[in-house]
Order: structure tokens, then C-alpha cells, then sequence
């Protein structure tokens, strides 16, 4: 079963978007009280993230999938982030597929639900909007496993430039078209590169990718 654990702050779009692009059977909202509820000073916010959630709630309903909110308080990292751990275990339980989008919410609500993905290994993603459009993008928590990748494949991350092939790689690294095509290959396994525009020969490196690469230069 996929289900998708997300922060829920002012707006529908980031989490309904993560939805239709993950997929998902179960959603869990993480959703902010309002200000006015958890802090002293009296803080005017015509939004209310309860609502959002509900509206979220309608939405995600629609596309067959079950959608339970809880209410946190934005501000505390703590009580976040334990209710995150917790909503995650739960699902483990029935051997859930979690996917955690913090692209919603306070900064406090996304740092504490990453950690939380972090401690039960899940996958994190976010919502990148642009001028092209709005793009899912999964945050890399750990990479000591990658780090023992050869030292031969990691040449390849060094010299990659958006768009090359594996002749383009063998070239530069003069080795042959066949052994260049073969580490593309593992390396896209790994996560480190995709396909570039869609040409499934060309390549360029994914933000995990770019991240190593930055690591072992």
C-alpha cells in the first residue's frame, strides 16, 4: 500500500500535486493548529491550515485514496516530528510504501517531519514550482552507501555535462562507448542520473547526483 505522508500549511497545491505524481492508497496530513491557537502573541492569519487540510481532505478523497489529518502545533519541533515517527511506524506495521512531501507548512512542521523520514527511512520529496511548471523533487538523506561506488563510476559524475551519451563519456574519459553505456546505466540504478529531456541516451545528473559529485571532487 502507497501512502503519502505530508506537512499541510496555507496552500492545497503542493500536496495534491505530490499525489497525482507519487500515487498513493492512504494519505496522513500533517496539519498546522493556527498561530492564534499555540502562541502567546495574538498573530492575525486569514488562512487556517485545518481547513486547508479539510479541503485537501475532498480533493485526494476524489481520486480514490483514504485521507486522515492530525492536527500538530506548526511551532513545536518536537511534538511534529514525534507525530510524524508515529504515524509513519503505524503504517510500516501493514509493510506500507511511505513517501514523506514536506513542500506544506511551517519551516518547523517540514525540518521535523525530514528528520522523521530520516529516522525511518523513508523517501522525502518536495514540490520545485517554476515558470515551466511544477516538478516533484526527492531529497537524499543518507549517502554512506553510495559512497563505495568505484572509483571508475564516480569519474563518469565528474565529467557529465546535461545532455551527454555515452560516447560523449567515453570520449572524455577514454574508455570505450561500451563500458561508458555500462556505468550510465548503473548509475542511473543508483539514482545519480536520468534521462535528459526524455532521450533515454542522454543523460544528466539528478540533485542526489549533483550532490556526490560535489562530495568527491
Amino acid at each position: 500500500m502507497k501512502v503519502l505522508v505530508a506537512t499541510v500549511g496555507g496552500s492545497a497545491d503542493p500536496i495534491v500535486i505530490s499525489a497525482r505524481k507519487l500515487g498513493f492508497d492512504k494519505a496522513i496530513l500533517l496539519a498546522g493548529k493556527p498561530a492564534g491557537e499555540v502562541l502567546d502573541d495574538s498573530i492575525e492569519n486569514h488562512v487556517n491550515p485545518l481547513d486547508v487540510a479539510e479541503a485537501i481532505r475532498v480533493r485526494l478523497e476524489t481520486m480514490g485514496g483514504d485521507v486522515e489529518v492530525i492536527p500538530v502545533n506548526p511551532f513545536d519541533f518536537e511534538e511534529c516530528c514525534m507525530t510524524a515517527i508515529q504515524a509513519i511506524e503505524n503504517e510500516k506495521q501493514i509493510d506500507s510504501e511511505i513517501r514523506v512531501v514536506i513542500s506544506g507548512g511551517t519551516k518547523v512542521q517540514s525540518l521535523a517531519a525530514s528528520y522523521a523520514a530520516y529516522v525511518c527511512g523513508c523517501h522525502v520529496f518536495y514540490v520545485q514550482e517554476s515558470k515551466n511548471g511544477s516538478h516533484l523533487i526527492e531529497i537524499p538523506l543518507t549517502f554512506s552507501e553510495l559512497d563505495s561506488i568505484p572509483r571508475a563510476r564516480k569519474d563518469v559524475l565528474k565529467v557529465l555535462e546535461d545532455g551527454d551519451d555515452a560516447g560523449k563519456i567515453a570520449e572524455k574519459l577514454k574508455i570505450s562507448r561500451k563500458t561508458a553505456s555500462q556505468y550510465l546505466k548503473e548509475l542511473r540504478e543508483y539514482g545519480l542520473v536520468e534521462a535528459a529531456n526524455g532521450k533515454a541516451r542522454k543523460y544528466r545528473l539528478t540533485f542526489a547526483g549533483k550532490i556526490c559529485r560535489a562530495r568527491w571532487r
